[in-house]
């Protein structure tokens, strides 16, 4: 932190006009140092990022007289910005209450222009605004705001930090700047942090712009620098989208297209909600990958494609082709099994029956069931029944409606002398199929004895 306040000294240094007159010049730059070493002298012994971070904001909304201060993540490309980190100098925070998860920034144009050109956004006056940009007008009205000073910070995050109701030194710049510089410091470490746990050994994964996804069971997402599971996103919606967007022949669908697909339900508002989720999807996938997965484009959303993108569908269908064409029992067996230990549910399990979904899940389904049932059918052939069975009972856990895997379990289990076994295989097996299936399995045990 101490290397930190001294480029941050030096730094402010630098900005010095080289003449700049007037008493309140000349306070500010005192105050400015002197805070600085305050500021040093308190988060002298922190490697915590919230704390360093919260205690910036506060530094900043003190400094400039305001009753709040925070950091605004900023996506221009959707025209959406939200709150990450906030400090409010009241007795309540109605933050939460009073901004949105995602505010719109369509109508804020010169709050837009000001961030693209790298420039401070000061606001004197909100009144002043009423007649001329009455949509911004009624946002301050909304928050509360009769002032305020906001600079960019760049480049990584394209963020924002603002304070509140400016009352002091409401044009001077170079202090939020320096500030922001912590803050970006901040958010950056907290990042790498949240990065870290979400780092395990990745599949398939050569380049920085190699993606592999798994639809098989849950949803998951692998980079080079870690893995996203479904749960991470807390969404469904962004789950299905995700999804949908793999499996669907085209490669760019329009809001509309999507909405009809998946949430014909959700009539209202499509084009905002779409927005809103790639937004959340975009913060979530930055902590494993640079590159933006899913892109806005004319032709409407699409996966990025600069990027590598495979899939275990793709994967399974691979290794069933080339075990096909295998010339030996031995190579097949392996690409058999690569296959199968592909498969952990049906796709997207968790979107399992929606009619979207319906008919590539069950493709791959009954592609699973022909697939496992051909292993264990070689497995047999070559009295490899311990792994036979540790096959057979899987695949039984994902398929249990599967007749011929109870057949080629009973049988190995017979063939071990295991027959209780057997028998508890049979109950399992009386359960789960109908009985025209359990009945036709029983005549195939017996002819299969003989």
């Amino acid at each position: 932190m101490q290397n930190q306040i001294q480029k941050l000294l030096a730094m402010f240094d630098a900005q010095k006009p080289p003449m700049k007159e007037g008493r309140e010049y000349i306070q500010y730059a005192v105050e400015v140092e002197q805070t600085l070493r305050d500021f040093e002298a308190h988060l002298h012994e922190s490697d915590d990022p919230v704390e360093i971070a919260q205690y910036t904001l506060e530094t900043a909304c003190h400094f400039y007289g305001g009753d709040w201060c925070g950091l605004f993540v900023v996506d221009l490309d959707l025209n959406l910005w939200s709150p990450y980190w906030w400090y409010n100098n009241a007795a309540e925070d109605k933050t939460t209450s009073l901004l949105n998860e995602l505010e719109s920034s369509e109508f804020l144009y010169r709050w837009v222009h000001a961030f693209r050109e790298n420039e401070p956004m000061i606001v004197l006056d909100a009144e002043s605004v009423k007649d001329e940009y009455p949509a911004e007008y009624d946002l301050y009205q909304r928050l509360g705001l009769h002032s305020a000073l906001a600079v960019p910070v760049r480049p990584r995050p394209s963020a924002l930090i603002a304070v509140r109701n400016t009352t002091r030194y409401q044009t001077q710049t170079s202090m939020l700047r320096l500030l922001a510089y912590v803050l970006m410091a901040a958010y950056n470490e907290q990042k790498m942090l949240d990065q870290l746990q979400l780092v395990v050994a990745p599949e398939n994964i050569e380049s920085n712009e190699d993606v592999y996804i798994s639809l098989f069971g849950e949803l998951k997402i692998y980079t080079s620098k870690g893995v996203l599971k479904e749960s991470d996103f807390n969404s469904p919606k962004i789950n299905r989208l995700l999804t949908y967007l793999l499996i669907s022949p085209k490669t760019a669908l329009t809001p509309y297209e999507i909405q009809q697909a998946i949430w014909t339900e959700d009539s209202a508002n499509i084009n905002n909600n779409l927005k809103n989720l790639i937004y959340r999807l975009r913060q979530k996938f930055g902590l494993i990958l640079d590159e933006q997965l899913i892109q806005s484009t004319a032709a409407g959303y699409q996966y990025n494609s600069k990027l590598h993108i495979t899939t275990d569908c793709q994967r399974f269908d691979s290794f069933v082709k080339s075990a096909a064409k295998a010339s030996s029992v031995m190579t097949k067996v392996e690409l058999l099994k690569s296959a199968i230990d592909l498969y952990d549910g049906k796709v997207l399990s968790s979107a399992d029956g929606e009619h979207w979904l319906i008919q590539f899940s069950s493709k791959y389904h009954l592609l699973y069931i022909g697939t496992i049932n051909e292993l264990l059918k070689q497995l047999d052939a070559l009295h490899s029944y311990d792994l036979l069975n540790q096959y057979a009972m899987k695949s039984l856990s994902i398929a249990p409606e599967n007749a011929r895997a109870y057949y080629w379990l009973v049988r190995a289990l017979k063939e071990q002398g295991l027959d209780e076994l057997a028998t508890n295989e049979l109950h399992q097996a009386k359960q789960h199929l109908m009985e025209e299936e359990y009945s036709e399995l029983l005549v195939s045990l017996a002819e299969s004895a003989k």
